[in-house]
């Protein structure tokens, strides 16, 4: 009988080891699990989902949440700010998103939906679901559109002028205007009549026109090159421009502006398309227009 209580001391032992090596290892886990950002992460959201579980159901209310949209948006702060969140700020976000849904949920409720603003956003929105399969164009739909539009890509012919700016706004001295009729240096007038001087280089007709006017962008566009043309009077004193240099209008090749045709491809397919769509839809609806309380004109 001895040695059998022996082996039972020793069954028991083995069995109290066991028991010790499971207890640590438990505790390892869970020390490895409190440092996981994502384990907070995830025990943080499960609290306020069953809060917020908790509190529908006992008020009649059930607002279902979508952990990848609350996912989306960590990721989307993450990568803005360039570093992983905290657990306070990913709780924060959390919170945010579920407080949102709920005021979505009770303004549908109230009827605030339903405003003019909100059906044009849902509208916009529903234009880029329709049109958001868009192929890219064959090179032979390139070319044609290309040609089609062809005056698009013309450019206006371009002029780069020196522009003195003369401070004061009283006549020019005579030997200041001697040297602007003969085409000379801004820094030789500017010696002769204080104010600035700057290039503007590669304008058209209708930059010219909106800095200065028509008029004086007519002058200078049929102006020589070395003339100065002025003088153009503003706030800040006296304009003359002189051309330095000349582009005429031409018309890129395709494979210069490749890019640029390609986009106007997709941007007026894209039209297409979303009108076609949108015709689809119309011929689903009925439409009746309620013209009860309608004013008489």
């Amino acid at each position: 009988m001895k040695p059998k209580q022996s082996t039972d001391k020793l069954t028991v032992s083995k069995i109290e080891d066991h028991k010790m090596i499971n207890s640590l290892k438990e505790e390892t886990i869970i020390k490895k699990l409190s440092k996981e950002p994502t384990a907070h992460f995830f025990l943080i959201a499960l609290v306020i989902f069953l809060i917020y579980g908790i509190s529908a159901l006992n008020s009649g209310n059930l607002l279902e949440i979508d952990q990848r949209e609350i996912d989306a948006r960590v990721f989307m702060q993450e990568m803005a700010s360039g570093q992983e969140l905290t657990d306070e700020q990913r709780e924060y976000i959390a919170s945010r998103y579920v407080e949102e849904q709920i005021l979505v949920k009770e303004a549908i409720a109230i009827g605030l939906d339903n405003d003019a603003r909100i059906h044009d956003m849902l509208a916009q929105k529903m234009r880029h679901v329709l049109s958001g399969d868009v192929i890219q164009p064959s090179q032979k739909e390139l070319d044609d559109y290309y040609r089609t539009n062809i005056e698009a890509y013309q450019t206006l012919p371009l002029v780069s002028v020196n522009e003195i700016v003369l401070n004061s706004r009283d006549e020019i001295p005579d030997a200041a205007q001697q040297l602007l009729g003969q085409g000379a240096s801004a820094n030789e007038i500017l010696d002769l009549s204080p104010g600035t001087a700057a290039p503007l280089p590669n304008v058209n007709h209708i930059d010219l026109s909106n800095i200065f006017d028509p008029e004086f962008a007519d002058d200078v566009f049929n102006a020589q090159t070395s003339e100065w043309i002025g003088p153009f009077s503003s706030n800040r004193g006296q304009h003359f421009l002189k051309i330095t240099e000349r582009s005429e209008a031409r018309l890129p090749p395709l494979e210069e502006i490749l890019d640029r045709v390609r986009l106007d491809w997709i941007t007026q397919e894209e039209e297409t398309r979303l009108q076609e769509e949108i015709n689809k839809l119309w011929d689903q609806y009925t439409i009746i227009v309620d013209n009860t309380n309608a004013k008489e004109h």
